[in-house]
């Protein structure tokens, strides 16, 4: 109870600090309230989380004091309610970005903590610059699906082109969890079975409380090591009538860090026969011995890539084509003995956007990895095909108006028919007012769990949103 109070009073400090500090941060362009509540469709062991509620205050301003001149901040307070696995209260307070950006004639410098949007397509394979924010999962909003970094970004804008050069001093990390929530590393699955034999979860509650680590966040240091971790890109872009073209090239830290797993399980993994899927019931001895020798049983580390590639739009006959692709040369990739390798990779996405009627529109979409390297990587075989489909519609009745959306994405290896997996979203938004949104949505995923979407299949769910704009 006295735990549960420090929180409140916690909680409402921060607000009315924030509260306080609103009419002197500057001229307001965003703030917004947004309630989300989740309910499981399928609770699969007693660790995980039946349903959620999630409260967002969230305020973007920027400040011009000269013609030249432009400061931009925004930050987000949120709390966040977990039943039915360990029931508990999160709160946090968070920076997202805040940078400082000088104008002239044709060219554009900021630096600071933000965030660079690459590519013609959504999740595109040269949007790379940032790092994913996976804490929230499919759930997150695509507003917080990146983390900012701290750049050095540089525009030259011509009259039909432009050149955008980026710096980043020290690698920023992702953000994610390991273990203690639906969307962590190391699934309540996985563990739950790992740990089937420990009948009050004693040994599994070690884990979950954190007094054993599983995974070790191994980054590099952002003082001594920081001529080591920067990452250096630029993206050219230019415009031909109806043709669009970009370039990119870049080089940094993989978006996120690779899997080192203990070199004794590794041995045993690659002895072990069998399809992949069942070489992946770890016992829970193979995942506690190691730390009897002061060693983790896996531990994550970024690794260094170079990519180059860029893409292009054209909009012919009221047809919107879109694609980029990149090659990642030198990337590390773990095979399928999860040893970590050096491989070769070719990516691409490419989307058609139609309007088929006054407001619907249709994208069916393709994304692909293709291995160039002798070696196998792991999930991906030789390569995966991921086709989609997507549409939305706005239409009104009376004064409100309502927007439907719906996507289906299906995983096709190119080999392997054990990897097959979906992910299905629908969404209904409803909009009475212009300060008011709310949307009802429904996340299917499904397949074998060691694939691509198969691994969160334990997580569909249904939610609801309540979004106020002031």
């Amino acid at each position: 109870m006295a735990r549960n109070l420090d929180l409140r009073k916690k909680i409402v400090y921060h607000l009315a600090v924030f509260i306080i500090l609103l009419p002197n941060i500057g001229y307001t362009e965003v703030f917004y309230s947004l309630s989300r509540f989740f309910a499981g469709i399928k609770k699969d062991n007693s660790f995980e989380d039946f349903a959620s509620f999630h409260q967002r205050f969230f305020l973007e301003s920027s400040y011009k004091p000269t013609s030249a001149l432009n400061f931009l901040f925004s930050g987000n307070i949120d709390l966040s309610y977990f039943y039915g696995g360990f029931s508990r209260y999160e709160f946090s307070m968070n920076l997202h970005e805040l940078y400082l950006s000088y104008f002239m004639e044709h060219i554009k410098l900021s630096f600071g903590r933000k965030i660079i949007n690459w590519g013609n397509v959504e999740n595109s394979p040269v949007d790379i610059v940032n790092r994913p924010d996976f804490s929230e999962g499919f759930f997150n909003e695509p507003r917080f699906s990146k983390v900012p970094g701290v750049l050095l970004d540089f525009v030259w804008m011509g009259e039909n082109s432009s050149l955008n050069l980026i710096y980043e001093p020290f690698f920023t990390p992702p953000k994610f969890l390991d273990t203690g929530s639906n969307w962590a590393l190391l699934s309540w699955s996985s563990l739950y079975s790992s740990f089937e034999g420990d009948k009050d979860n004693s040994q599994l509650r070690l884990l979950v409380d954190r007094q054993i680590a599983p995974v070790v966040k191994a980054y590099p240091s952002k003082l001594s090591d920081v001529l080591k971790s920067f990452g250096l890109g630029g993206n050219f872009y230019t415009r031909l009538d109806n043709l669009s073209l970009s370039f990119v090239a870049y080089s940094g830290f993989s978006i996120f860090p690779l899997p080192f797993f203990d070199d004794v399980f590794l041995s045993d993994f690659a002895r072990t026969p069998g399809r992949l899927s069942s070489k992946f019931d770890v016992s829970s001895a193979e995942i506690l011995e190691p730390l009897s020798r002061g060693e983790p049983f896996v531990k994550l580390e970024p690794k260094r890539y170079y990519v180059g590639g860029g893409g292009w739009s054209y909009d012919i006959s009221g047809y919107l084509l879109k694609s980029d692709i990149a090659f990642y040369l030198l990337a590390d990739f773990p095979d399928n003995n999860l040893r970590v390798k050096e491989f070769n990779l070719f990516s691409f996405a490419f989307d058609i956007e139609r309007e088929v009627i006054p407001n619907l529109f249709v994208i069916p979409s393709f994304r692909g990895f293709f291995n160039l390297s002798s070696g196998e990587i792991l999930l991906i075989e030789k390569g995966t095909f991921l086709p989609s489909l997507s549409f939305r519609y706005e239409f009104y009745i009376g004064n409100s108006s309502f927007n439907l959306l719906g996507i289906s994405v299906l995983d096709i290896p190119v080999k392997s028919k054990d990897l097959r997996s979906y992910f299905i979203l629908g969404s209904l938004g409803y909009r009475p007012i212009d300060l008011l949104e709310v949307s009802i949505n429904g996340y299917i995923f499904g397949g074998e769990e060691i694939s691509l979407f198969g691994f969160f299949k334990k997580n569909s769910a249904i939610s609801l949103w309540f979004r106020i704009s002031l």
